[in-house]
This record gives structure tokens, sequence and C-alpha cells, in this order.
């Protein structure tokens, strides 16, 4: 029958970064690129074409599966799969397993270096490409996912928090850095943490800003219909672009080259390393970060 598997169970942004292979696997094989990822997901699967969530159904056979982490519970889907060849690919050999090597038949690729992501997942996907890589693109939301309450434009989405802490701003700098916007609607989003929380309440208070608390659903409509998202390294950012909405991303530790694909419309700022090689975003003031994103904003693309 058409179409393959594809094994992915990383964070939420780490899949909107693979849609560009995964397009690759569909023109190739035909849809639909059956996809075994977590269940949480599914709601960002419906908006990645010719790709469909496995839930809770039985496996079809099929020719060819593609494993695109090293976690045990993707190598055991992988495993259970009825698929007649299995490939892996992975940015790190170092992530390699003893038990990859029976699953696969050639797990050990390239390493990730500089490469962008979404890039590399495209590039070392063993199947022909029609052209050349394109950045990850994802459908608009339906409008019924958009949360009560929400005007259907002209906010400003926030998302200062992800998943590592240490990636993370001050309230005190975002703070600073939104009233330097003026006058504008601002809608913040965040995880679910008592941390993440608490820092998305201290912000909300100091500029009276909108926090709803949201669904999957409603964060992807969220980020599809922001006029301009400001976020750190995280899911807000990869979707904004996906979802061609002007963003300026803020980089602590991570690196900008694996996870930022420079654009008319979307820039990042890092901060500088500290004494000790460990780039500290906390420890930016929030006046130089002022001026990027004024400068981002004077940007024919963003205005």
């Amino acid at each position: 029958m058409p179409g393959c598997y594809a094994v992915f169970h990383k964070q939420l942004g780490d899949l909107v970064l693979l849609e560009p292979a995964l397009a690759r696997l569909r023109e190739f094989h035909g849809a639909p690129v059956r996809l075994l990822t977590r269940n949480g997901h599914a709601d960002l699967v419906r908006l990645m074409s010719g790709v469909g969530a496995v839930r809770g159904q039985p496996l079809a056979p099929s020719g060819d599966l593609y494993c695109y982490d090293p976690l045990n519970k993707s190598a055991l889907r992988s495993l259970l799969a009825p698929a007649a060849r299995r490939h892996l690919v992975i940015p790190e050999r170092a992530e390699l397993a003893w038990y990859h090597r029976f699953l696969f038949p050639t797990p050990a690729g390239p390493e990730l270096g500089d490469s962008y992501v979404a890039e590399f997942f495209w590039e070392r996907t063993p199947v022909p490409a029609a052209g050349g890589f394109r950045p990850p693109r994802l459908a608009a939301p339906p409008a019924k996912w958009a949360p009560d309450g929400v005007p259907s434009g002209g906010f400003v989405l926030v998302n200062p928090t992800a998943g590592w802490r240490k990636k993370s701003w001050t309230a005190d700098g975002w703070a600073a850095l939104l009233k330097s916007l003026g006058p504008r609607e601002i809608i913040l989003t965040g995880g679910g943490a008592g941390w993440q929380v608490d820092q998305c309440r201290a912000i909300a208070g100091a500029v009276g800003a909108g926090f709803p608390r949201t669904s999957l659903r409603e964060f992807l409509w969220l980020c599809a219909n922001a006029r301009l998202v400001l976020t750190v390294d995280g899911s807000a950012s990869h979707l904004a672009a996906a979802f061609g909405v002007p963003c300026f991303t803020l980089f602590g530790p991570t690196s900008i080259a694996n996870w930022h694909r420079p654009a008319p419309g979307h820039a990042a700022f890092q901060a500088a390393p500290d004494t000790d090689g460990v780039r500290r975003l906390r420890k930016i003031p929030p006046e130089p970060v002022i001026r990027a994103l004024a400068e981002f904003l004077a940007r024919p693309a963003v205005r």
C-alpha cells in the first residue's frame, strides 16, 4: 500500500522542524505518512499536509519506516510496526544505543554540527527529493480553534518560557521590552509548570496583558493569527515561522545555527558568552534587546 511510517516522540517544537522531512517522504512514498508520535501532538499533525497521526488503530503493513529520534519508546514502536525496512535518522551518533544496531541496518550518520535541525532531517532522509529544501510549513488552524474573547488579529503574542528554565529571560526584562512597544494588544502564553505560570503572571501584571490558559489548539491558533510573536527559543518560535508570522526570538545557551533559520520576517537575539563560556539570557539587560527589536520592527517585511 502507498505511504510509510515515521516515528518521532520528542517535543512539539521539534516535531514542527520535522515537517520538511515528512513532506519529502510523502512526495516519494505517497500519502499518507503514518506518524507514530505523542498523543498530545495530534492537533499539530492535522496541520501537516499528507501526514496522519496513528492513534489506537491496528497498524497496516508498510514497506518502509523512518525513525527520527533515539528514544526508547520510538525504538519499541519501530520494532512493533509492520514495516519491511527500517531507517534511523538522528543528529548525534552519541545518542545511539546498542539495540539500534539490531533494529536499523545503517543507524549511524553524520553529526548535526552547525546545521539547521529541519534541514538536517530533510537532507538525511534517505529517499530521492523532487526539489531543494524549504523551511517548515503548516496549514492555518481552523477558526473554531480560536480562544474565546481573543481578537482575530492585531495582537502581539508573547511566549516567555520554554521547557528548560535556563532558556528564560527575566520578568522585568520582558516587561521593559513590552512597554517599549507602546500601546498594543498583548497576549501571553506559557507552560503549566509553577515557575512558568508565575513568570507569565508577573509579566502580565506589569504590562496589563491577558494571560489565558490555552489548549494546544488555542495555542496553535494564537501563533498563526498574531501580528507578531515574541518568544524564547522553543515551540512558539518554530510555529510562528511555519505559519509565516513575524517572530523575534531570544536565545540563551542553545545554538542559533541549529534552531533558527534567518529570514526577513524572523530575527534572533543571543546572549553573549559569560566568563565561563555559557550564554545566560537572564543576565542580559533590557536595553540591547529593546534596540534589536526596534531594528527588527523597522524591516519592510515586518511592518
